[in-house]
């Protein structure tokens, strides 16, 4: 098995993509989740005209590095539809849309055949008829990315969500909270564009272990984020150091044959280190899970 992590962990040591993909192999790393959430501001690199031949000079890079991109993140959508959003958070939205049209490209640059996407949320679902209608509008959202997922032979990894209650903190009910929600979605919108990312911190926080939800997805489980936490949360610490079940969890990617990559999605990991710190954290995280797989033989 393949192990990878988010270019995010090192961009603050390395601003410059080259010197830090170059170093995520000289760790071990041999394939990366590019962290393309990162650059979805006014400005930024993948704002301008050149943008697809960034792309490439990081595919050469990665190339050279003998490394893989094999997913990356969509900008996230953050305003929730179950209230009217302000006129700056639609011009927001609008940038925010058009920036996941062009990670298609940039995907299809990069050679990264999966691109991670969330569904639209609400704060909780009071109702079964809102059950429906967030499932319809998501339904109707994730249709328009089809054609460019046609187009640029890119599959959509639908990511399981998590929703804290307001005013007591505990998960409550939201979009594509389990499993059987996220194989539901790729049923309807057609598994030849959809497929499965499982968030393992984010089951935790709901309460669902994330070795059940490996089962329950199969055949469409082609990426995983992987990070632990101590369900309260979204802390995004590497395995062992929260309450996830490791070795459970490794025995359920082998049940179902999972022969993608088990890439970290740990940045809070290195939130509060100072920049110099953080080539030190990625290098501990690496002998974590090598650790970790290595006793399944991986």
């Amino acid at each position: 098995m393949r192990t990878g992590i988010t270019t995010e962990e090192l961009s603050y040591l390395y601003p410059d993509e080259k010197k830090a993909i170059q170093k995520y192999a000289e760790i071990g790393f041999d394939a990366l989740d590019y962290s393309y959430d990162m650059y979805a501001y006014p400005g930024s690199v993948y704002t301008k005209e050149n943008y697809l031949e960034h792309a490439k000079m990081i595919k050469e890079t990665a190339d050279k590095n003998h490394i893989v991109i094999n997913q990356l993140h969509a900008p996230l959508y953050h305003n929730r539809v179950d209230k009217e959003m302000t006129e700056r958070e639609k011009k927001e939205e609008e940038f925010l849309k058009k920036m996941t049209f062009r990670s298609f490209e940039v995907a299809q640059a990069l050679d990264c055949h999966y691109i991670v996407m969330h569904p639209r949320k609400y704060q909780h679902y009071k109702t079964y008829e809102e059950h429906l209608a967030l499932r319809k509008y998501n339904i109707q959202m994730l249709k328009e990315f089809i054609p460019y997922a046609k187009k640029y032979h890119v599959q959509i990894a639908l990511e399981n969500m998590f929703v804290f209650d307001a005013k007591t903190h505990s998960a409550t009910d939201t979009a594509l909270r389990t499993a059987e929600e996220i194989v539901s979605y790729i049923e309807e919108l057609g598994e030849e564009y959809f497929v499965a990312c499982l968030d393992t911190g984010h089951a935790n926080i709901n309460g669902i272990d994330p070795s059940l939800m490996v089962k329950v997805l199969g055949r469409h489980l082609k990426v995983l984020h992987v990070n632990d936490n101590f369900t309260h949360m979204d802390q995004h610490l590497v395995c062992g150091l929260g309450t996830i079940d490791w070795d459970i969890f490794v025995k359920a990617l082998q049940e179902i044959s999972f022969d993608g990559v088990f890439s970290l999605e740990t940045n809070g990991m290195v939130t509060n280190l100072d920049a110099e710190a953080c080539e030190d954290c990625v290098r501990f995280e690496y002998q974590v899970i090598k650790k970790i797989l290595k006793k399944f033989g991986e």
